[in-house]
């Protein structure tokens, strides 16, 4: 069976610095401020901090005592209390993918009947592993894939904004910039390559150098510099004229307008901004040590993260609003609404605020991307035994020629007719493009299931109380009670004695078994249409 990781974080505050980074990225601060515009404002706001404690929390430190209780990445973690084994459950879902798969036959849906035959195969034969290869190596490689194009748009508008190029006055001229590169132009195709090649070439020199050299080190410098800029542009924001109606749009909830399909949105935001099921979490609590509090080190990641989002929403509204502008405007509000307002801040300075705020994206975007390619690395030197600077090549040059069927797929086919043409026969539609498809894929089918699972397996297979026994390591008494939210099991009287029922063991222990698992499902069914 595989040994358990041999690298560990140099300091608590490294852990929590590169963690926060992974939680923090183009979630908080490109799409949390788009979709909050779109669903109404402060209302949102609200659900979504709720759906982050009753799903994202828990989630959080299953991973983490998951991770630390192995030592190994998500491929082996689970194996660690299987046995290496198919379980009867794992079983019976294979034997059901499997009939799914041959019943899709019938109906010419022959892409879908080849991944549920392949998935339930491996349930019978790998069970729990299938579940660590898919949420630790299948999902990170899938996010990078579209995850580092945006990433080389970020770039590339700091390159535009200290040129001079993003000088326009409204979101119908930045769209002529925009446009281009979400349709990869040949106009602006190479600088669109270059851009996505130098992200990933960034991240990659990152993780090129390990745990404490590279990531540990880095986030020690760039969480602060993201910080920085963050309350550089909110003190912009504020002392605007007019940002006062940014500042109640975004911080005035008014419940009224909130609409149901928001709430099944805010949690599978939540699940997305905290790197749920992508292997990052689980991967970097296995190079925790035994003394590391969980809980709190949870909580203290939750809030940076949601602080994060908050600074950015402020930054995003006041100026959006003081300039009259409107924040319903979707994906393009980052890269076309919040530069028309930047321009018109007064003092002739929209280039310097554009430049900022853009790098602050990079920095955002690649304390992510670092965090996406360190699960694939460690599965790349476990399994395949080469060494880590080896596997970094490989990996970035893989993930990039991957992406560039993203960075020219963004808007539609037209680019890859050829691969439009196979997936419609195989899946019978394909009126999404290469990009969306990906996404999809990831943040609608991969990480919820993943979630789920991870959810199901920690609170029934390995147990809440068991669970109990490893968080309570990092605690200074070693008492079930030693910190308000480090309870976890308050069903075992004998093991675990409790003063009530009521205690945040009870609550955690329902939330990882029942409440969490059933908002999952909800909010996997919302996504892919069903409700």
């Amino acid at each position: 069976m595989e040994q358990n990781n041999n690298e560990k974080w140099g300091s608590r505050w490294g852990f929590l610095l590169a963690t926060a980074g992974s939680a923090i990225g183009l979630g908080n601060i490109w799409k949390f401020p788009y979709i909050t515009g779109v669903n109404g404002g402060a209302a949102f706001v609200c659900v979504y901090i709720l759906a982050i404690l009753i799903v994202g929390m828990p989630l959080m430190i299953a991973e983490l005592s998951l991770g630390r209780a192995t030592g190994c990445h998500p491929a082996w973690a689970f194996d660690r209390f299987t046995g290496g084994k198919s379980t009867l459950a794992m079983t019976v879902f294979g034997i059901l993918m499997i009939l799914c798969g041959i019943s899709l036959v019938f109906y010419k849906y022959p892409g879908y009947a080849v991944v549920l035959l392949v998935l339930g195969v491996a349930l019978m034969l790998k069970g729990w592993k299938t579940i660590g290869v898919i949420t630790g190596v299948i999902a990170p490689f899938v996010i990078i894939c579209y995850y580092g194009v945006i990433g080389g748009w970020t770039i590339l508008y700091v390159v535009k904004s200290f040129a001079g190029e993003l000088s326009f006055a409204n979101p119908e001229q930045a769209s002529t910039v925009f446009l281009p590169i979400l349709k990869a132009a040949p106009e602006v195709r190479f600088g669109l390559f270059a851009s996505h090649f130098l992200f990933i070439f960034l991240a990659a020199v990152v993780v090129f150098f390990g745990i404490k050299n590279g990531i540990e080190k880095s986030s020690k410098v760039l969480m602060p510099m993201l910080f920085i800029l963050l309350i550089a542009l909110v003190l912009r924001g504020l002392t605007l004229p007019g940002a006062s109606k940014g500042l109640k749009f975004f911080l005035s909830p008014d419940f009224g307008a909130l609409r149901a399909e928001s709430v099944l949105i805010a949690m599978g935001q939540a699940f997305f901004t905290l790197s749920i099921a992508m292997g990052i979490t689980m991967t970097y609590g296995s190079y925790l040590s035994r003394d590391v509090n969980i809980v709190r080190s949870g909580l203290l990641i939750i809030g940076l993260d949601t602080m994060a989002a908050v600074l950015a929403g402020i930054a995003v509204f006041t100026s959006v609003f003081a300039m009259g502008l409107n924040p319903a405007q979707g994906p393009g509000l980052v890269y076309m609404v919040v530069p028309s307002a930047f321009n018109k801040v007064p003092g002739n300075l929209g280039w310097l605020w554009n430049g900022l705020f853009f790098i602050m994206l990079t920095i955002a975007a690649l304390t992510s991307l670092i965090s996406l390619l360190e699960p694939l690395v460690n599965y790349a030197v476990r399994q395949f035994k080469m060494s880590r600077h080896l596997a970094v090549v490989l990996i970035s040059l893989i993930v990039y020629g991957f992406g560039l069927l993203s960075a020219v797929s963004c808007a539609d086919w037209k680019t890859l007719p050829g691969l439009e043409k196979v997936i419609k026969k195989f899946f019978g539609s394909a009126n999404v493009s290469f990009f969306e498809l990906s996404d999809n894929i990831a943040s609608n089918w991969m990480l919820p299931l993943g979630g789920l699972a991870i959810a199901l397996f920690v609170g029934w297979y390995w147990g809440t109380a068991r669970a109990m026994k490893e968080i309570r390591r990092g605690t200074k008494s070693g008492r079930l009670d030693a910190n308000m939210l480090v309870l976890l099991s308050g069903f075992n009287r004998k093991e675990f004695p409790q003063k009530s029922l009521f205690s945040p063991a009870v609550f955690w222990a329902l939330s990882i078994r029942w409440i969490t698992p059933i908002l999952v499902v909800f909010a996997f069914l919302y996504c892919i249409g069903v409700i």
